[in-house]
């Protein structure tokens, strides 16, 4: 890979990771998502107006935003779930692990063969969420994630990458049929459509402007981090293989448990480091050599 897409797509796994970490900070971590999801359309609309050249949207895309928005509206209602319940040091590295999904769906409903380094590389993906439940190496400890993943924080993080795997499949439909750029301006106004409802349902006008007051800083650099990632991956991607973009950017699942751990002070460190550096070997097997 040439040294300007790594940098974008390294900067993008930052960006990622960072939001994540000031949304898991938050008291309100639904709220705080739908701010951040609407403060960035102003914050990243001077970059939307430099590159979009032609402001049109295709009927054709409709659909596709239509299925994008709705997952991710669901992406942010699991994920905030599974913050408010678990560990960002699990819950985040389990969030992205829809490449094994991806990887799943592409085998059952396409007719993809698996090449063997795909198995290697699925196998290290479902053995770094297993470990990534332990507490310790001890053989009492060793059959605790079968107990863990019924936690109501795993399946909303598990959830999370189902959601995700479900608009990655919808959104390179879409990107096909119109501009990227275009693509990702309408989904975030889709996506407002979709998860806006549903937060003053849950939580009211009252709750939104007291958490705005309190986070408003913080709100505006993490919406800003969430979409500017967005768009540097989509940079990324007219300069170079799709696959290697993908696998590089789940770096964030290893800059994610680390944070966690550094900066939030989680417990199990070492173990959870070591399970979120698998499951990022393991998707990126399966995004380059598999």
């Amino acid at each position: 890979m040439e040294l300007l897409p790594f940098l974008l797509v390294v900067t993008s796994a930052f960006s990622h990771a960072s939001w994540n970490v000031l949304a898991k900070e938050s008291s309100d971590k639904e709220t705080i998502m739908w701010l951040m999801t609407f403060t960035s359309l102003f914050t990243m609309f001077p970059v939307f107006f430099i590159l979009i050249p032609k402001w049109e949207l295709p009927v054709t895309t409709i659909p596709f935003l239509l299925v994008s928005g709705f997952a991710e509206t669901l992406y942010f209602i699991s994920l905030g779930n599974a913050y408010e319940l678990g560990d960002l040091s699990v819950v985040y590295p389990l969030a992205r692990s829809s490449p094994l999904f991806l990887t799943v769906l592409a085998v059952l409903f396409l007719g993809e063969k698996i090449s063997p380094w795909g198995v290697i590389g699925i196998l290290l993906m479902v053995l770094g969420v297993y470990t990534i439940h332990l507490k310790s190496l001890s053989p009492d400890d060793l059959l605790m994630p079968f107990r863990s993943l019924r936690s109501r924080a795993s399946q909303f993080a598990l959830l999370t990458a189902l959601w995700t795997t479900i608009y990655s499949l919808s959104d390179k439909m879409g990107v096909s049929t119109v501009d990227p750029l275009i693509y990702a301006f309408w989904l975030e106004i889709f996506i407002l459509i979709f998860l806006t409802p549903y937060v003053l349902w849950r939580r009211g006008w009252r709750r939104v402007i007291l958490e705005w007051k309190d986070s408003k800083v913080k709100v505006t650099i993490g919406g800003f981090l969430m979409r500017f990632g967005y768009v540097l991956v989509l940079v990324a991607m007219s300069l170079v293989q799709v696959s290697y973009i993908l696998a590089l950017r789940q770096l964030s699942v290893v800059l994610g448990a680390a944070a966690g751990v550094l900066i939030l002070r989680e417990k199990y460190g070492r173990i959870r480091l070591l399970s979120s550096i698998i499951i990022f070997i393991g998707v990126y097997i399966l995004g380059v050599l598999a």
